[in-house]
């Protein structure tokens, strides 16, 4: 974690880039310094999520991306011993409402329809976020089901 600080504080330097030293003299908070690695890296909330599963042992399909799904309700399916995790991955400030965390049940049983062999496990919808911008609604509905949960998960501590 510490290196990933000193990076930040690193990309926000006027003399890490000459040519754009200006521009990021300019926009020099560490919300700048942040986007700077995420395009340098060609780094995504996505990719966060699953290898922080995978260094929790668990076995990880990027399913959007390896699909190429761009704004899809299922991102991951995680998978140890007889649980499989559908994950939804959040990084923006867009509230989720009711009717995302429908559309991600949906999704997940059209999955289920066309890979039947995961119907023998036990599933669990997981919403990861970057901050909990949760309706009113989606709370109850969460707090109604055990089916689906969520989980805020920072990137950075910055």
């Amino acid at each position: 974690m510490l290196f990933i600080k000193k990076l930040v504080n690193f990309l926000s330097l006027p003399s890490f880039n000459k040519k754009k030293s200006k521009k990021i003299l300019d926009k020099s908070s560490k919300i700048y310094a942040l986007e700077r690695l995420k395009e340098i890296h060609n780094y995504d909330y996505s990719t966060f999520v699953a290898n922080y599963y995978r260094a929790k042992n668990y076995t990880v399909w990027e399913y959007s991306k390896e699909k190429n799904l761009i704004d899809y309700a299922l991102n991951l399916v995680v998978k140890r011993e007889k649980n499989i995790l559908f994950i939804e991955c959040r990084s923006n400030s867009k509230e989720i409402t009711l009717e995302n965390l429908l559309e991600f049940e949906k999704v997940g049983a059209e999955f289920l329809d066309q890979y039947r062999l995961f119907k023998n496990y036990n599933i669990l919808y997981l919403c990861i976020c970057s901050e909990d911008r949760f309706s009113q609604q989606a709370s109850v509905y969460i707090a109604k089901n055990s089916h689906i949960s969520y989980e805020i998960l920072k990137e950075f501590d910055v």
